[in-house]
């Protein structure tokens, strides 16, 4: 069952005099999702292949999310994907880390 909520935002660089400044701006909607903290041992396993993961976000269906260009806003926190997603059983899935 899908209770948590989170909104996709996508970055957009914008070059100037000064340098670059990036911004983040909702790249749709808000979608259902579940978002899932991982076991400590599974944390321990990522570090060891040097990948940051604290939550797995599962969305239904395909959504195209780039790392580096896409983050998700899940209540107060901000959930930055650390591998690309994967299509598990229909639903997008995604390391992510606070």
């Amino acid at each position: 069952m899908m209770r948590d909520v989170v909104l996709i935002e996508e970055r957009t660089i914008t070059l100037s005099a000064v340098g670059e400044t990036v911004t983040w701006s909702p790249s749709g909607t808000k979608r259902h999702c579940e978002v899932i903290p991982v076991s400590a041992s599974a944390r321990l396993a990522y570090q060891q292949m040097n990948s940051e993961v604290t939550h797995k976000v599962r969305l239904n269906g395909k959504a195209t999310i780039r790392l580096g260009d896409h983050r998700f806003v899940w209540g107060s926190k901000t959930l930055v994907p650390s591998q690309s997603p994967e299509i598990i059983n229909g639903k997008t899935v995604v390391l992510v880390r606070e």
